[in-house]
């Protein structure tokens, strides 16, 4: 009864609170200082911008940088006014993820006039490290029902470098073996053009396995492993990609993809590729983000959508999906942010569905908190979520000055609490009893943000099946 009462009330914050989002000033996760007094902010004159001094970018050339920038030289502003626009300006640079932190000074020249400084800290860029990775859906699957095997697990090495060429360009070489054999090539160039709004993206991937997920029972996964490769995979990617200004992303992108499995596979589930033993499909896909968030990896002020439609081309797994995710968040108290969510698929034909075009809830970054040891298969489905966090405290970690760009390490510490609904349909969910029913969980935690985009989630999380637990998670929300 505690707990049901508990996510009642963490759903009726939301509605109550709903008329609040005001996206106006908060703090955000990217803290924000500059040298404006509270006396130089209620100066109503007008101040002409001389300079704009921008420090820090060895590698990261100045065109990239200037795109981010939302003030110009030459153009007269109120203090206040241009305070919001720094504002903006810190926020759209670190959500390029070029940047480990970003200083904004105002410096006086006269009475009339002043210049702005930017002083840039380059994340590490270049990470050729050892690759080490859980192939279970989380952490808790791994530990509890797999005892922490090594065997299901992939090793290998990860070559990464973030911005190759000075423009946000990324390539991704991998060599991965272990519990899956994988190469893998990708590249990503977001501007390409003068203008800086048109890119692209290559890629290929090449992988085989010796255990399958061929099913689901109970809204478990079920697998079969052999003694020698028994899966094999090719994709190959291409998408054009266009920005404008900051927010706005839009990629056309097709992927080429061929799966084939063993005949013990097959019988074991036939209709993995709606019986089939191979299958090749062609995806043609339309993908639209807009963010409009202080700090994409843990926004505490603002907003985004993700929408992508897919066209599957294929003889034998063939589906039209559409889908896509939205976030608003804003603080509704001192150091209280609410933050609600909603992620939703749906794909058809929805009758005798390929069991390879059904995964839906508990796959990737879509889940539910409290149901991480379950799936949800479906032809529709959606998971909506509400957050409530208080910022307990941050510290920083101080190292020698010889570390130059590490020598002060932020982290910030929230507890939260939440609440999920869920739904996933099924035409035929067998004996999958958590499909074509409401589902909801709650619980509460503390999430740890730190550089590089890293945010650790500690979780304790309880179900309408009377299931709970203790949970880790070090990706986004959805």
């Amino acid at each position: 009864m505690v707990r049901r009462v508990l996510f009642i009330l963490s759903f009726c914050w939301m509605t109550a609170t709903a008329g609040l989002a005001q996206y106006g000033f908060a703090e955000s996760i990217v803290a924000f200082s500059d040298s404006l007094s509270p006396a130089m902010l209620s100066d109503t004159s007008l101040h002409t911008i001389r300079n704009i001094l921008v420090e820090g970018n060895k590698k990261t050339r100045n065109e990239i940088v200037a795109r981010e920038i939302a003030v110009q030289s030459g153009i007269k502003y109120m203090l206040k006014d241009l305070r919001t626009k720094l504002r903006q300006t810190k926020e759209q640079l670190m959500n390029t993820s070029l940047f480990v932190d970003v200083v904004i000074e105002v410096i006086p020249i006269d009475e009339t006039t002043i210049d702005v400084k930017i002083d840039l800290k380059e994340r590490w860029y270049l990470f050729p490290i050892p690759y080490f990775k859980v192939v279970d859906r989380n952490w808790n699957v791994w530990i509890n029902d797999y005892k922490a095997s090594i065997d299901r697990t992939n090793l290998g090495l990860k070559l990464e470098h973030n911005n190759i060429s000075g423009r946000n360009d990324k390539l991704n070489l991998w060599l991965i073996f272990g519990y899956t054999q994988q190469l893998e090539f990708k590249y990503t160039l977001p501007y390409a053009d003068k203008k800086l709004q048109k890119g692209y993206v290559v890629g290929f991937q090449y992988g085989r396995n010796r255990e399958l997920n061929y099913a689901t029972e109970r809204n478990r996964q079920m697998f079969l492993v052999m003694p020698e490769f028994g899966r094999q995979y090719v994709k190959a990617e291409a998408a054009l990609s266009y920005r404008k200004g900051s927010k706005l992303r839009m990629y056309a992108k097709s992927t080429y993809g061929f799966e084939k499995i063993d005949s013990a596979f097959y019988r074991m589930n036939p209709n993995y590729l709606s019986g089939k033993t191979q299958a090749s499909y062609l995806d043609l896909s339309l993908i639209y983000q807009y963010y409009n968030v202080d700090y994409i990896p843990y926004p505490l002020r603002g907003w985004y959508v993700d929408l992508f439609a897919t066209q599957r081309l294929s003889d034998a797994i063939p589906m039209t999906q559409v889908g896509g995710k939205a976030l608003a968040t804003w603080r509704f108290l001192p150091k209280t942010y609410v933050n609600f969510q909603l992620s939703f698929a749906a794909t058809v034909p929805s009758a005798n569905q390929s069991y390879y075009n059904t995964k839906l809830i508990g796959y990737g970054s879509l889940y539910m908190q409290g149901l991480e040891y379950n799936v949800v298969d479906g032809t529709f489905g959606f998971v909506a979520r509400t957050t409530f966090r208080n910022e307990l405290f941050k510290l920083t970690f101080k190292g020698p000055d010889s570390w130059k760009t590490y020598s002060r390490i932020p982290f910030r510490f929230f507890l939260k609490t939440y609440g999920n609904i869920g739904y996933g349909y099924l035409q035929n969910p067998g004996t999958n009893y958590m499909n074509n029913t409401f589902l909801h969980t709650a619980g509460f935690g503390l999430d740890i943000a730190t550089i590089y985009d890293l945010v650790f989630k500690l979780e304790y999380s309880w179900n309408q099946y009377g299931q709970n637990g203790f949970f880790i998670h070090t990706a986004a929300d959805f």
